[in-house]
């Protein structure tokens, strides 16, 4: 596997950096997906059609606005903003969020976490080796943050207050 700092140009590291700000990740986790996905080849395509830096198939290109996959900056907000997406459904599970930007969330959903799948446990294995490996630049404290919900305040059927965020 290449060093994903040596092996992507400033001007990619650029816009990894601002994706992932824009999303709150970790530009290290960013980098890992993409020099596992593919290889910082901004035209890159897959054998199942999907597209560009992060790999996006055509429904999720579609479904973050990416109109151009082959496009770096289009590319990476939109996978960036897919991969947050998985952080936040998975409650911050890095190898399910992983698993399901490979395989699918319904593969993950329906395996009840890692799907069965030999390429998937592949994938997840890459991206979290190349995350977590010295050097990745990565920071410990911005890889996820749960999503704040407001606290709340209810009245339970025995007339007690109660507090809550759920």
């Amino acid at each position: 596997m290449a060093n994903s700092r040596s092996a992507a140009p400033a001007r990619l590291e650029r816009i990894v950096h601002e994706a992932a700000e824009k999303h709150n990740l970790d530009p290290a986790l960013v980098n890992a997906v993409i020099s596992t996905e593919s290889a910082w080849n901004t035209q890159a395509v897959s054998d199942k059609g999907a597209m560009g830096l992060m790999q996006l198939a055509p429904g999720t290109a579609e479904r973050f606005g990416v109109e151009n996959p082959f496009d770096p900056v289009q590319n990476v907000d939109g996978g960036t903003a897919y991969l947050k997406t998985l952080l936040d459904r998975y409650n911050g599970d890095l190898t399910r969020s992983l698993a399901a930007y490979n395989a699918g969330e319904h593969a993950v959903d329906r395996s009840g976490g890692m799907p069965p799948f030999w390429e998937t446990r592949r994938y997840v294995r890459k991206v979290k080796d190349a995350y977590f490996r010295p050097g990745s630049g990565r920071n410990p404290q911005s890889v996820w943050a749960p999503p704040r919900n407001p606290i709340r305040k209810t009245v339970n059927g025995e007339g007690q207050v109660v507090y809550t965020n759920e």
